[in-house]
């Protein structure tokens, strides 16, 4: 069930990072669901657990913060 809610947080996370124009608090819930994934990711890599969901696995939650520093250099 955690993978899922994970799988949630980065597919809405990326969604929003991909949006053109964003508002103040949408900028602060990308950063949430950054610190989200990247809380998860440390937390299961030092326990040993690995996602099931590949994509999930392989993804960078620092990724959504470099699209959302592309958004600001434009």
């Amino acid at each position: 069930v955690l993978e899922e809610v994970l799988r949630q947080v980065m597919d809405d996370g990326l969604d929003l990072a991909e949006k053109g124009k964003r508002s103040d608090r949408e900028d602060g819930e990308l950063y949430a669901y950054f610190t989200i994934l990247d809380h998860a990711k440390q937390q299961a890599s030092l326990m040993g657990i690995q996602f099931g969901d590949q994509e999930l696995r392989a993804f960078d939650p620092y990724a959504l913060l470099a699209q959302s520093t592309d958004r600001l250099a434009a």
